[in-house]
Formats: structure tokens, sequence, C-alpha cells
């Protein structure tokens, strides 16, 4: 299979992210969009600094600075989340797909290659194979960072797709329990919205069975009035807007 894929490997705390860029799915997609290319063409120049080696490694690497995989829901009782979780698909702020969709699909497909391996198939080669295999797919372990005077911000985004107009900011959540790590993918979406000015976007966490699509926005909205309802204080993302 021909496809035209550039790397970048970097080590931060001394974990290894190896930044891949499907330059030939970007192109093709690009090639499909009648509108807001300027908001593509800086993703690429992100894309490009990032394969030059163009990011503060000193940030990433800094154990001072917060990271936003560690923005999580905390100290709310299951039945509660639960319950939130339900009302949210509901009211359709949150799409829930089933294991028939692309991504799950996607995912069970590596699954079923490591049957009898006594081992069950990691982030690398699930995102590979989609990043590979799946068109809409343009990047993965994309970092993302924020240096604006007092605030600093370091993440690693899982994949990145290009739907219609539409980029889609996206984490691979195995064990499923999206809502807990919502915080982490939604200020994904928001700092590529900020940083890269990039206008329309959407969030996805996904596993082998289920994925569950929404706005970014929905941290600032009915996640911010969840926890305002139920009087919980913790929630390190909201002092970076």
């Amino acid at each position: 299979m021909k496809y035209d894929l550039i790397k970048k490997t970097f080590v931060h705390q001394n974990i290894p992210y190896s930044f891949n860029w499907n330059k030939e799915h970007y192109f093709q997609k690009i090639n499909q969009i009648n509108s807001n290319k300027e908001d593509f063409e800086r993703l690429k120049g992100h894309f490009e600094e990032v394969y030059e080696g163009k990011i503060p490694n000193d940030l990433f690497n800094s154990r001072n600075i917060p990271r936003i995989s560690q923005f999580k829901l905390r100290g709310i009782k299951t039945t509660y989340l639960e319950f939130f979780k339900k009302k949210l698909i509901r009211t359709g702020k949150i799409i829930e797909l089933n294991s028939q969709s692309k991504l799950p699909m996607r995912a069970q497909k590596v699954f079923d290659t490591f049957i009898g391996r006594n081992k069950k198939p990691g982030h690398n080669p699930i995102l590979k194979n989609i990043l590979i295999k799946d068109p809409d797919s343009i990047a993965i372990e994309v970092p993302i960072w924020k240096e604006d005077n007092d605030t600093r911000l370091t993440g690693h985004i899982d994949l990145i797709q290009i739907e219609g107009n539409t980029l889609k900011v996206i984490d691979y959540k195995p064990e499923g329990k999206f809502m807990i790590s919502l915080p982490q993918v939604a200020m994904y979406g928001l700092l590529v919205k900020n940083v890269l000015e990039i206008s329309n976007i959407k969030c996805i966490s996904f596993n082998k069975e289920k994925a569950w699509e929404y706005d970014p926005l929905i941290l600032l909205t009915d996640i911010k009035a969840f926890l305002d309802s139920n009087n919980l204080k913790e929630r390190e993302w909201e002092r970076f807007f």
C-alpha cells in the first residue's frame, strides 16, 4: 500500500511520542474543501513546524507546567456522572455511535489481528492503522501547546481527522470511560480552536465498542453548569480561559 507518511519522534518526560502526518490524505481532503481553506493552511503550518522540530520541548519536559491529559472530572459519584452522561446523549449534546461506526470498527480490526498473541494492541497500532487506512485521518500524536504571558499548557492529540469542512480532534480511550476524560479531549479542541484559529471543530472519544462526538464548547457550558450545581471546585482547566 502506497502512502505519504512523515514522522518525527519526541521524548517528553521520558515518554516517546511519534508524530505521524499522512500528507497524501491531507492534500486529498484539502482539494475537496470549498470553504475555510485558510483554517487548514494554518493546520499544515503547525504540522510543518512540528516535523521540523520547532516545538518548545522545554515546556513539554517541565513537570511544573500543566499537561492537558491531567484534566479529568473527579470527585463525582459514578451514578451522578452516568445520569448526566445519559442526559447529554438524550438531548443531543453528545452523539453516541455504536460498534458499527467507523472508528470502533477500525479499532476492532486491529484487535482481531492480535488474536492468538495473548495481548491487546496499545495506542500506537490502533492509531497508526487508522492513519494509514482511513482517508479522513491526517495525523497522530500531534503536539499542541500554549505559551502566552503566564499561560503555559501542553498536550498530545491522539488523532486528527478532516471530514467535510470540520476538523475532528480524537482521543482513543480503550477503557471507555470517556466522561471522566471529557475535559482533556474538549480542551484539546478548544486549544486548537484558540491557537490555530480553526473555527469548525468537533471532539471524539472512542474505543472498539463505541464512539462519542461533541462540540468542545460543552466544557464551558453544560459541564460547567453541572459542576456548579454539584459545588465541585476542582477544574483546573477553567483558569486557561
